[in-house]
Formats: structure tokens, C-alpha cells, sequence
């Protein structure tokens, strides 16, 4: 199926706390949403060195903001795991700050928010929502795309 395998994401679980840095990671049965590796101390310290040297040390490889790899993940007991069948609803969506997606999934109370910070949110927001729903669909589910309200405007899935 295609899509994108990872993708840096800046996720929120709970929307009372702040968003993370971290990555989602496509696998076979499952999505893999993981936090960055780095503590508030590190990526507020390369935060400030980035400004000042105008994003040099991430440019060059020093610093990544979302570091977690696949293996971190799946060994992290915080990753959240979410099955492609337990996808009840998908909101692609784009907001005056930017790109977001939003996912609903069955026994979860509150909506899996995730957004983008990239030279190309719209893409990534739409080709990790496509993959989603593609899997979901496989895996016998039905998501639907929902509005999130607000002063949004859902992306279309289709091509």
C-alpha cells in the first residue's frame, strides 16, 4: 500500500498538554505514535542554539528535534499503539497555523491530534491519511473523514 513509512509528527495526546516532537511509524498491524528521545532540557537548549546559528545544527545532521527510531518504539512501553481496525475517523485539516490530522479511535475518549512542521505539511498531513484509512479499510474497518470545527478547513482524501 503505498504512503509514507514515518513521519515526523508533533503529536498530542490529551489536549490539555502541550504538543511533542516525535514520529509515526506505519507498521504491518499497527501505528507506532513515539515522543522524541530528547528531554524539554535538550530541545529547549538546541532550540535556542538553532536560532541563534540560524538552524545550522540541524541542518547539518547535529540535532533532530523528532530523534526516535523504529526499534525505539516498538521497545518504548509510552509508545502509543493503535490498530488500523480500531480507526473510527480521520480529520485531515488545515488551520491558520497550520496542517493537522486527527484520529478517532474506538475506547479512546479524546482525539489523537497530531501536526505538521515541515517544508511540506499539506502532502505529508494528506499522504499519512490516505495510508491510514487504506489500512484501516484492509484491516475491515470503515474510518470516516470528520470535521474537527473550529476554524478549519478538511482536506480532500481523494486524488
Amino acid at each position: 500500500m503505498p504512503g509514507p513509512d514515518a513521519v515526523d509528527v508533533l503529536l498530542r495526546l490529551d489536549p490539555d498538554e502541550r504538543a511533542r516532537p516525535g514520529r509515526a511509524f506505519l507498521g504491518d498491524d499497527e501505528l507506532l505514535l513515539a515522543t522524541t528521545r530528547h528531554g524539554r532540557l535538550t530541545r529547549l537548549l538546541a532550540g535556542a542554539a538553532n536560532g541563534l546559528l540560524g538552524d545550522l545544527p540541524e541542518s547539518l545532521g547535529l540535532y533532530d528535534p523528532h530523534a526516535v527510531s523504529r526499534t525505539e518504539a516498538v521497545h518504548d512501553p509510552e509508545t502509543v499503539r493503535i490498530r488500523y481496525g480500531d480507526l473510527t475517523g480521520l480529520a485531515p485539516f488545515v488551520r491558520p497555523t497550520g496542517f493537522s490530522l486527527h484520529l478517532r479511535v474506538d475506547g479512546r475518549n479524546e482525539d489523537v491530534r497530531l501536526a505538521f512542521r515541515s517544508d511540506d505539511e499539506r502532502a505529508e498531513a494528506v499522504s499519512l491519511a490516505r495510508a491510514l484509512r487504506d489500512r484501516a479499510r484492509a484491516a475491515g474497518g470503515d474510518p470516516s473523514v470528520f470535521d474537527p470545527g473550529g476554524r478549519t478547513r478538511v482536506l480532500s482524501l481523494d486524488e
